[in-house]
């Protein structure tokens, strides 16, 4: 649905002067609803965010992640690091 459809949808629950039971009433079952078709969890979102975060290393050791670290800073254009005690 589009935004402006959902909004005509909410105006017009709005409007039918629902009891507080029956609010509850139909929020539990958009929420089974949603549930049933898959919808994603707060849990599950965060999973697929830290996911995108890792990238290529999710799956990796620690000495295959040292490596690409390593092999990244060879790009040819390394720094000399001078000591700030002088």
């Amino acid at each position: 649905m589009t935004t402006m459809a959902l909004n005509n949808l909410w105006r017009y629950l709005q409007g039918l002067s629902l009891s507080a039971s029956n609010q509850r009433w139909l929020g539990k079952r958009l929420i089974e609803a949603s549930a049933k078709h898959g919808a994603a969890t707060e849990e599950d979102m965060k999973l697929e965010m830290l996911n995108s975060l890792f990238g290529a290393w999710n799956d990796s050791d620690g000495e295959n992640i040292e490596l690409a670290i390593k092999e990244g800073r060879s790009a040819g254009y390394e720094r000399e690091i001078v000591s700030m005690d002088n």
